[in-house]
């Protein structure tokens, strides 16, 4: 995931909003067939970072706009524990 995100800093590419796999759980080994392990987890949070957001499943949004997104409305509002309180990957949101 490390590597994925210094791609996303380097290329600040736009991304489509989703609730499922994507090309970045391309090689997760919980994707199964294009579908996750931890679905239901995985989807709760989405929905819960998409409601925060203000923003929808399919919205298109540059990288770099979707990290100030999470910093002003997650991070800096000390709201990480409950909105991702089950990520696996919460930890990044510090680097």
């Amino acid at each position: 995931m490390t590597e994925i995100i210094a791609i996303l800093e380097k290329e600040n590419p736009l991304l489509r909003l989703t609730e499922h796999c994507d090309i970045i759980c391309e090689n997760c080994p919980n994707n199964i067939d294009g579908i996750c392990k931890d679905n239901k987890k995985v989807s709760s949070i989405d929905r819960r970072c998409l409601e925060t957001y203000n923003m929808h499943s399919g919205d298109i949004i540059r990288w770099s706009e979707l990290k100030k997104l999470a910093y002003n409305n997650i991070i800096s509002k000390k709201q990480l524990a409950t909105v991702c309180h089950d990520c696996t990957w919460r930890t990044l949101c510090f680097i």
